[in-house]
């Protein structure tokens, strides 16, 4: 099975001017530079990976660098993915979250002169990998409030609700770090309970459904679902039982204005599109960069993305619109602390 994963990913590799290669003379002059995304899983249904792959996809078109993407299927292939990724000699990977950690701390000590971009984690002491990490904590804050604020004031179409839900893809310290901020976001704006449920991966529709229908059924009416590509097992039971939902990492309203309300963006893309740039200008640095509202890379949809790329307008109330707002500038200012 081994040499199967190894041979797909040399496969991949060899590619020239197919889907998994995105290349661009843009940028400035000499050799073109090669970056290599190794997902964790295969894109697709998975926004989060497939940000990512933008990202570096944009970036390489910004700036002139030849872009691979190599997906994998189960940890034993991305281990394996990440070794041949390596063995290539890019000028840049890019990887994702904890279950690439294992890996790559082992391939520093091989290759200790590659250089690394991994969102969602950072391994210590290593010069030539870039930790990008989030403060999610503080975009779902946001989301917390605007529930808080709906349930409570029952204005118009949004009835009022003394509990909200929140559906996570799985109980870990990343997931966990979503819920802390919108469960302080909940309890700060005058929110009563806060109804938790957690999956068992990041690809569960039917449980994350499951979840959502019983915390419905508890009276909650407006639900989170912090899910990953679970979260259309979230937005089906929405829509059977007509209450009011959340996504994540992208704006996901577009899927249904009815009940999805806000989308807890993430902007991964950016973040990587710019490590691609830094390393195709020769100016990329390791260690960890964490951004979070201050940097405008998390929070509700129509507070972080540009106007143009909103092609759903906010549902929510006037004033719900305009406190959001405030509490961002709040958050952005140091005045208001969220905890991870």
């Amino acid at each position: 099975m081994r040499f199967r994963y190894l041979a797909s990913a040399l496969a991949v590799l060899a590619l020239a001017g197919c889907g998994s290669d995105d290349s661009s003379s843009g940028g400035g002059g000499g050799a073109k530079k090669s970056v290599i995304y190794v997902s964790t899983n295969p894109l697709g249904t998975n926004q989060f990976l497939n940000l990512i792959a933008d990202g570096a996809k944009a970036g390489g078109k910004q700036c002139g660098a030849s872009v691979k993407v190599i997906q994998s299927n189960d940890p034993n292939q991305l281990a394996a993915n990440l070794r041949v990724a390596v063995q290539a000699k890019p000028d840049l990977i890019v990887a994702n979250s904890f279950d690439s950690v294992e890996t790559i701390t082992g391939l520093l000590k091989q290759a200790p002169d590659q250089k690394w971009a991994l969102v969602d984690a950072t391994v210590e002491k290593a010069p030539n990998l870039r930790g990008i990490l989030f403060k999610e904590n503080e975009g779902m804050y946001l989301i917390g409030a605007a529930y808080a604020l709906l349930a409570k004031g029952g204005e118009g179409d949004f009835p009022a609700s003394k509990s909200v839900g929140f559906v996570g893809a799985i109980d870990n310290a990343l997931v966990r770090r979503w819920y802390n901020g919108y469960s302080q976001g909940v309890k700060d704006n005058g929110g009563e309970q806060v109804l938790a449920g957690w999956g068992n991966s990041f690809n569960d529709p039917a449980t994350s459904k499951e979840l959502a229908l019983s915390q419905n059924s508890k009276g909650a009416k407006y639900i989170a679902g912090v899910a990953a590509a679970g979260n259309s097992g979230v937005f089906e039971a929405a829509a059977d039982k007509n209450f009011f939902t959340s996504g994540v990492d992208i704006d996901e309203r577009p899927k249904d204005p009815d009940h999805i309300i806000l989308s807890m963006v993430k902007r991964s893309d950016q973040a990587v599109q710019k490590a691609v740039c830094d390393v195709a200008k020769g100016s990329f640095k390791g260690g960890v960069e964490t951004l979070g509202i201050k940097e405008n890379a998390v929070g509700p949809e129509f507070l972080t993305l540009p106007q143009d790329q909103l092609k759903t307008p906010s549902k929510l109330p006037q004033n719900v619109q305009d406190k959001l707002k405030d509490l961002k500038e709040q958050i952005a200012s140091g005045k208001i602390t969220v905890k991870q």
